[in-house]
């Protein structure tokens, strides 16, 4: 049977750090991480202190945390049985269970192959639309909204890598209705997120630079105020972009300012955890083939 300490994670997101950025603080791999709260593994005596720190609890706390395990198993929620018989009846309730599995659904997806994901994904995805669609309007309406955003997002990157990065249509089907729905509460992080991942597609699926640069910029613009580790990686693919239609002057003003938005970054930063210097480097080095290929060629 699988477990999990879900205090532990759930005081981590609680203090605005991904897995990545808590790895980070501490100096390990984030798959250490991982494994701690998959109870899988303990953290050595010396890291403990540190992770109180990190996650703002006393030495007590966290002892309490870590010796608190619990199944992982998937266990049926009856309450959004009823409200699924009865969609108007939806609530904030059900709506926070339905955001909680769609969290746990992005937090399983750097370390589980996409494929085994897209059932449990696609099952949730398929209720929170179904229910925003029959929601009274109002708030519920509006969260409903914002889940949906974060579900199809996850969506469109599961079906992209499970197809191995062929399946463009369906993956950018998704990312639009996120973008739809983020829209309809002006999240701007969630809109600009799935701009970004639709730049991915026309970037590295299509072959598309151009349309790749126009989405990278997209969502730098939308992202601004919101999230500068956001801006800064939509700016890194933004020269990329640029470095595949052989602009040097514009690929290197787009790095020198990507750079400049990392380090505006903090660590309540909602995107943090979603680059690593291995990325930076491996872009950068991306630029530096393309506008090499040109510099050889004449």
């Amino acid at each position: 049977m699988a477990l999990k300490r879900q205090r532990l994670a759930e005081r981590r997101r609680a203090v605005g750090h991904s897995q990545e950025r808590l790895a980070e603080i501490l100096g390990i791999e984030r798959s250490t991480v991982g494994r701690w709260e998959r109870a899988e593994t303990d953290p050595l005596p010396y890291l403990r202190p540190r992770l109180a720190r990190a996650l703002k609890v006393s030495p007590d706390e966290l002892a309490e945390m870590l010796d608190e395990v619990q199944s992982a198993e998937p266990q049926r929620n009856e309450r959004l049985d009823r409200v699924l018989s009865n969609p108007t009846s939806v609530d904030l309730v059900t709506t926070a269970y339905l955001r909680q599995r769609v969290q746990a659904l992005i937090e399983e997806y750097d370390r589980v192959p996409s494929a085994l994901l897209l059932a449990a994904a696609g099952q949730c995805h398929g209720q929170v639309a179904y229910l925003r669609q029959n929601a009274p309007s109002g708030r519920v309406r509006r969260e409903l909204f914002a889940v949906e955003a974060e579900s199809a997002t996850l969506m469109g990157q599961l079906v992209w890598d499970a197809s191995q990065r062929r399946d463009n249509t369906t993956t950018l089907a998704y990312f639009d209705a996120a973008i739809t729905a983020a829209r309809q509460v002006r999240d701007d992080f969630a809109e600009a997120h799935a701009q970004l991942r639709k730049s991915y597609v026309a970037l590295y699926g299509l072959r598309n630079p151009k349309d790749g640069l126009l989405l990278a910029k997209a969502a730098a613009r939308t992202a601004k105020g919101t999230s500068p580790a956001l801006v800064g990686i939509a700016l890194m693919h933004v020269g990329e972009a640029h470095a595949m239609l052989r602009e040097t002057r514009s690929c290197e003003k787009a790095l020198g300012t990507a750079q400049v938005q990392f380090g505006r970054s903090e660590g309540t930063d909602p995107a943090s955890g979603f680059f690593t210097p291995a990325d930076h480097d491996r872009i950068t080095g991306s630029c530096h083939l393309f506008l090499g290929e040109l510099a050889v060629l004449s």
